[in-house]
């Protein structure tokens, strides 16, 4: 067993041991939920005359909520960053993800084609559309929020510990549970669906390359390409 994780340190490998596992998703759920819900009930005092404010608010908190929560999970007991999926990876995994961004920016106009024939519910992107629709230095900022920091924190927490601890388990608990997991914490609306095939497309990436920085790609192209659209509305 020693000459195999000596082995292991030497191909620059994580012994399973020491990746992330039910401690440390159960804690980034709980802090991250907890989080989520006090940032949405404060910015629900913010006026609707306020609502570009509202929705960068509600990126640059995703973001600190969600870094709290990795450092929190990572403080937990393996205190090794690349355990959660900090580590270089190959520049074509970063043009494949890339590529999956702008795939499932397509992708959505079919999910939410299908979903809204049969469901009819409220806007709740409206304050996506309102921030990017408020000229160039409003869109400017909610890239910043909305297609950086949003995604880089999401995917810390929603692929560097609930996927990565979930892969333990085979690739149906690694990729459609922690997707699954994702998109049920973005509501129970369209976007579930949305989120849930971003999830899929990053738990696959992540599972391949044991990088979070792939996904983190498909998540900042799909995002942002989201909010130019919202711009043209």
């Amino acid at each position: 067993m020693d000459e195999q994780k000596k082995h292991i340190r030497r191909r620059g490998e994580i012994p399973e041991e020491a990746r992330p596992g039910w401690p440390e998703i159960l804690t980034a759920l709980g802090l991250y939920l907890t989080g989520i819900i006090m940032l949405g009930i404060w910015m629900m005092q913010i006026p609707d005359e306020k609502a570009i404010l509202r929705i960068n608010i509600g990126g640059i908190g995703n973001g600190l909520v969600s870094l709290a929560v990795l450092f929190t999970a990572c403080a937990l007991r393996v205190r090794n960053l690349r355990a959660f999926g900090f580590r270089m990876t190959e520049r074509k995994w970063l043009l494949v993800g890339a590529a999956l961004g702008i795939a499932a920016f397509i992708g959505c106009f079919v999910i939410e084609g299908v979903y809204f024939h049969f469901i009819t519910e409220p806007n709740n992107q409206a304050d996506f559309q309102t921030a990017a629709k408020g000229g160039a230095l409003s869109l400017f900022v909610l890239i910043i929020t909305g297609a950086i920091l949003t995604p880089l924190g999401e995917e810390f927490v929603f692929r560097g510990v609930i996927a990565n601890a979930l892969n333990r388990y085979g690739a149906w608990a690694g990729v459609v549970g922690s997707a699954a997991i994702f998109g049920i914490v973005h509501g129970f609306n369209v976007i579930l669906f949305d989120a849930f095939m971003v999830g899929i497309l990053n738990g696959i990436l992540f599972r391949k390359t044991k990088s979070v920085w792939p996904g983190v790609v498909v998540h900042i192209v799909y995002n942002s390409l989201n909010l130019l659209y919202y711009s043209t509305l």
